[in-house]
């Protein structure tokens, strides 16, 4: 009966030993519900913090940002969240595949790349790059991620860092709204076509309240230029330390446009950014449209200074072909209106001589009060507030300046400007003060 009992003790206990060795192979308590993506065991599980990030998980493991990404299916290294466990893998799927035949290499991203530098040094487009590794945003590449390199030249090396030359784009980024201070980062940016969503634009950068600072000179012919940027949040764009957008606010994703006259031979271009919160991205476009010839231009300093009231949004402006705002030809966004054409068209397909323009805006005036509009106009000019007839001198007008008043509440308010040109010269500048 002793006998008896032993054995069924010793058998008892070699069954919970089994148990207990099924549960040391499990995942540890806290372990992701789903089993490491095919090819990947895990090591260990890491619970995502606050302020975390893949690039940082990735050091602290001594291990890639792909093999992370690649154990844990994650397609976009920029959406992990506080609270969620990841596989911490032990081995990684076996090597890239041979090149493609008959040509071409394989490059592993290393920190501070980007696709510009790669495709130098290789010797091929960056289009090119994107359309070989189905890349849809030439800003999302990580570190560690394996690129298929199409056939190109031998391989160059690398620009020497902080040589003080950059390809395009001189990006300056920092880590507050204002531009303040020095740069965290001051990189080559091939364009300025950013959508970094929720993100940023570097792990160096904070994700809300950053700023940058794009700045190239352009080698361009005679002609007329239109500047086109979108924004969220605000931005504000120079040709030539001329300030033509100005739209230093927070937005959600507005478009502003610019026609500018250029001479032929160097032009700098500066483009300044600020992300508030939420989304953020930055597009900068120019193409030459019409010339050679004047266009819209800033006016000759001759009318005085405009007054603090002139703050708001740009101008929406319709160009007609003939004094009677009747017959459309064509519209633009004009940041201010101080504006000198001389003898010349305002636009493309608008006449030098017998036309009109109507521009509206949303202005923001201070406080309460009574306030002087002012329009330095040759020839004919209406300005109207809110619907209400400020100025009227609809008549020819050898470059005077028209004066009207208005008892305005402070905030927002509708102006509208009629002009039309009648012969010889044609300027309108219009711009108010509180009394």
């Amino acid at each position: 009966m002793t006998t008896r009992r032993l054995v069924v003790i010793l058998v008892a206990v070699a069954l919970l030993l089994a148990a207990l060795a099924n549960v040391a192979v499990a995942a540890p308590l806290g372990a992701p519900q789903n089993a490491p993506q095919a090819g990947y065991s895990c090591v260990a599980y890491y619970t995502v913090q606050a302020g975390d990030n893949l690039y940082r998980i990735s050091l602290k493991y001594n291990m890639s940002m792909a093999a992370l990404m690649g154990a844990n299916g994650i397609a976009n290294p920029d959406v992990v969240y506080a609270g969620q466990t990841l596989c911490i893998p032990g081995n990684t799927p076996g090597p890239a595949p041979a090149p493609r035949p008959p040509c071409g290499t394989y490059y592993t991203i290393k920190w501070g790349d980007m696709l510009s530098n790669i495709a130098w040094r290789y010797g091929v487009s960056v289009q090119a790059i994107m359309q070989a590794n189905n890349i849809w945003n030439p800003n999302y590449i990580y570190a560690g991620m394996i690129l298929y390199i199409p056939c190109g030249n031998t391989p160059k090396p690398p620009p020497p860092p902080n040589s003080g030359s950059y390809l395009q784009w001189k990006g300056e980024y920092f880590n507050n709204q204002d531009l303040a201070g020095a740069p965290s980062i001051v990189r080559n940016d091939p364009i300025i076509a950013f959508n970094w969503g929720w993100g940023w634009p570097n792990p160096k950068i904070s994700a809300d309240h950053f700023s940058v600072r794009w700045t190239r000179t352009l080698n361009l012919k005679e002609g007329t230029y239109r500047f086109s940027v979108t924004a969220d949040d605000g931005a504000r764009l120079y040709v030539d330390n001329v300030l033509v957008i100005d739209q230093w606010h927070t937005a959600s994703g507005q478009t502003y446009v610019v026609d500018v006259s250029l001479g032929a031979g160097n032009h700098v271009v500066r483009m300044e950014y600020y992300e508030d919160a939420g989304n953020a991205y930055a597009y900068l476009t120019y193409a030459w449209v019409a010339g050679p010839g004047p266009n819209v231009t800033p006016m000759p300093p001759v009318p005085p200074t405009p007054g603090p009231g002139t703050g708001g949004s740009a101008w929406t402006c319709t160009y007609f072909a003939n004094q009677d705002l009747d017959n459309p030809v064509a519209m633009v966004i004009l940041p201010d209106l101080l504006l000198n054409w001389g003898g010349a068209s305002p636009y493309p397909g608008v006449p030098k001589n017998l036309w009109s323009m109507r521009c509206t805006s949303v202005q923001y005036m201070p406080s309460n009060g009574l306030y002087q509009f002012n329009a330095q106009v040759d020839d004919g000019v209406r300005v109207f507030v809110d619907g209400n007839a400020v100025i009227s001198a609809w008549t020819n007008h050898a470059g005077t300046t028209e004066v009207g008043t208005a008892n305005l509440s402070a905030g927002p308010h509708n102006v509208t400007v009629e002009y039309y040109q009648f012969g010889h010269d044609s300027m309108l500048s219009v711009w108010w003060n509180k009394k």
